[in-house]
């Protein structure tokens, strides 16, 4: 029987490659596993920001935490699922974030001796002010003057005024003040729409105010013009967002897919969902946050994912006669595992994974990176549609006899590997046994040679004998 703490010494730790991006309040998980996964509530986990002293920002060792060597600005902030350090997920969950946490992390396995880095970058934004007023010129002729402000963000953001066609606008330049928190605490834009006769009290009609009002943004669009990817049984947010922020809790909001009958995934009117209207595969797993409705934000929240939530959703919002797709595309991994199996030829590596969508690609790789030459990978689709695949590669001794079996998924940009280590004793040992067995087929090809000769010559014996008695 092969002990956790043998399996944990074969295990490497890893984190996406990918940035993390959080915002200020927010909870967000800063990723890293144990590959191939092993049960890790035994095993000492660090997480460590190098630029702090002292420098954890949490600590798991004998089985709990140990708060005491925590950085005090990451107090009751920072903690990792019980249930899934059984399952070789090291993940540390940030709560409330702030603009301090930004930076790179370390997550640290003692045992092996190895560290993983992820990078997380913070932000900060609100929500716009839009103000107008009159400015006195020549008689009784005025300029109407739209004022832009925002406060609370980070980096520094651009503003932009734009006209009902979208083009861009002639405006003042924007003042920033950075406040003693980092932020950029206010921004203004001024634009001078055009001339108003007093007298003959002639204004901009309440459709054309309402364009410009609508059209005063920071350079971040509405929605999001790349496809969301999730994993299967993941939560995710499908964005959309009202610019400027307007108070969206008594507007009608749509999101619908059109391919489905009935289309609507989620609707609330007059400050209420319409549960009715909904397709039933979403019931009780689409929702819109309050909190956040009034700053415009109308995010979809979908939990608990499901292959068949793949598609393009489109969040409208009847009175702005707009509406923004958004792009969702499910996918489904899950992490392989490799046995060694003894054979005449050698030493056997067998990777097997089940659970994927879309159907994944197996490599083998060595210490080095090196391609394996491998046989043909076998499919099985089930009927859930998702793929198990399966791949075996004879390998001989290298370097360190590092060896990685790697299944990918481009579309869905994830990549799962499992590595192990032979040992030259196991290596050694199949090919004196090979050496052996080669050994053993010679000397059964020669007495079987041998015990065909000796037949023939007595055949031969026979039929002299049986041609004298004739």
């Amino acid at each position: 029987q092969i002990s956790c703490a043998f399996l944990a010494a074969q295990s490497l730790v890893f984190t996406p490659s990918q940035l993390i991006v959080a915002r200020v309040g927010e909870d967000i998980v800063l990723p890293c596993y144990l590959d191939p996964p092993v049960d890790a509530t035994d095993l000492t986990v660090e997480w460590r920001k190098p630029d702090l002293n002292p420098r954890f920002v949490y600590v798991w060792r004998d089985g709990v935490e140990l708060a005491f060597k925590k950085h005090p600005s990451y107090e009751g902030r920072t903690s990792m699922s019980i249930n899934k350090l059984k399952h070789g997920d090291i993940s540390l969950k940030v709560h409330k974030v702030k603009l301090s946490d930004e930076g790179r992390y370390g997550c640290f396995i003692p045992t092996l001796n190895r560290e993983a880095t992820v990078e997380l970058l913070v932000g900060a934004v609100s929500s716009l002010i839009i103000s107008f007023g009159t400015t006195e010129t020549d008689g009784d002729i005025r300029r109407l003057v739209f004022q832009c402000e925002s406060e609370g963000w980070y980096p520094e953001p651009e503003v932009l005024w734009l006209d009902s066609e979208g083009k861009l606008l002639s405006a003042g330049s924007t003042e920033t003040i950075r406040g003693p928190d980092d932020l950029y605490t206010r921004l203004v834009c001024i634009l001078v729409v055009g001339i108003i006769r007093v007298n003959k009290r002639k204004v901009l009609s309440s459709t054309r105010l309402q364009t410009l009002l609508l059209h005063c943004s920071h350079s971040q669009g509405i929605g999001s013009s790349q496809p969301i990817v999730a994993i299967v049984g993941d939560d995710v947010i499908l964005p959309c967002q009202l610019e400027p922020a307007v108070d969206a809790r008594e507007m009608t909001v749509e999101w619908a897919r059109p391919d489905l009958d009935p289309k609507y995934v989620f609707l609330r009117r007059d400050g209420t969902e319409l549960q009715q209207d909904k397709h039933p595969m979403y019931k009780g797993r689409t929702s819109l946050s309050e909190d956040k409705l009034r700053w415009g934000d109308i995010s979809l929240k979908l939990t608990e994912v499901k292959l068949s939530d793949s598609g393009a959703y489109r969040c409208i919002v009847p009175a702005t006669k707009k509406e923004y797709v958004i792009k969702l595309t499910a996918g489904s991994v899950s992490l392989p595992t490799v046995s060694i199996s003894k054979a005449s030829s050698g030493v056997v590596l067998q990777c097997k994974s089940e659970g994927w969508y879309p159907e994944p690609e197996v490599l083998w790789l060595d210490g080095e990176g090196n391609l394996l030459s491998a046989g043909s990978t076998k499919i099985i689709r089930g009927p859930n549609d998702l793929y198990t695949v399966s791949s075996r590669v004879t390998v001989e001794r290298r370097h360190n006899n590092m060896f990685t079996c790697r299944v990918t998924q481009n579309n869905i940009n994830q990549t799962r590997e499992a590595l192990i280590h032979v040992s030259d004793a196991l290596i050694n040992r199949m090919t004196e046994r090979k050496g052996k067995l080669e050994n053993d087929k010679e000397q059964i090809k020669k007495y079987l040679k041998e015990t065909e000769r000796k037949r023939e010559e007595v055949q031969r014996n026979r039929e002299e004998e049986e041609n004298k008695d004739l």
